[in-house]
């Protein structure tokens, strides 16, 4: 664990459960040596806004977290886009996740493919639901904090570019505020002895301003 500095945007227990996660997930689950980017060199998915494009993000999204059991992937049924006022569709849900008897389905926002960071931290988000299916008591914090423990261990697993970019695209901040992922996604590089030039070129600014806060929690 890093020495925490004295000006940090997080309070010392946020940070003491962040570094917790860090440990419980890196030794239960195998994790990328660094983080995963929206290029190429991660994703084979073409681009599309069909189900076949869909289904292809989420099987990139599953080999990248490490997540080998089949999930069915089924388009959300809603009013098209232009039916729906738009302060309402920043707060719709993007995606679900369900399991039953074992069989494991997420119900995605098709209109969303249209915004490909956003659309790929949701179904990182979702995936997070099913690799942590079962550990929810064993997690720190328990089940009371899991839904901020998937969008942190989506960061841990190496989605942290897509956790920040995604909801500052959305407008919609998620489970875990923007300070937060920001000192998350700065403790994963530092883990890795890696910089933030690694992932700036990815960021708006507004993100690399949280990046840079989170940077001197550590």
């Amino acid at each position: 664990m890093f020495f925490r500095r004295k000006s940090s945007a997080i309070s010392d227990d946020m940070a003491h459960w962040i570094t917790e996660c860090f440990d419980w997930y890196e030794s239960n689950f195998t994790t990328c040596e660094g983080p995963v980017l929206p290029n190429k060199s991660f994703f084979k998915a073409g681009k599309g806004k069909d189900q076949a494009t869909a289904e292809a993000v989420l099987a990139d999204v599953t080999r990248l977290i490490g997540f080998d059991l089949p999930i069915d992937l089924v388009p959300l049924e809603r009013l098209p886009e232009e039916f729906r006022h738009s302060y309402q569709s920043y707060s719709e849900v993007a995606g679900t996740y369900r399991e039953s008897e074992g069989a494991r389905m997420i119900e995605y926002a098709p209109e969303r493919m249209s915004r490909p960071i956003e659309f790929i931290n949701t179904m990182a988000h979702e995936v997070m639901h099913a690799q942590l299916g079962g550990h929810e008591d064993q997690m720190p914090g328990g089940i009371e904090m899991h839904e901020l423990a998937t969008d942190l261990c989506a960061i841990i697993a190496g989605f942290g570019v897509f956790q920040m970019q995604g909801a500052d695209q959305s407008g919609w901040a998620g489970y875990l505020t923007q300070e937060t992922r920001g000192a998350a996604l700065a403790y994963y590089l530092k883990k890795r002895e890696l910089t933030d030039a690694v992932v700036e070129p990815y960021l708006s600014n507004r993100c690399r301003k949280y990046l840079r806060r989170g940077w001197a929690t550590w």
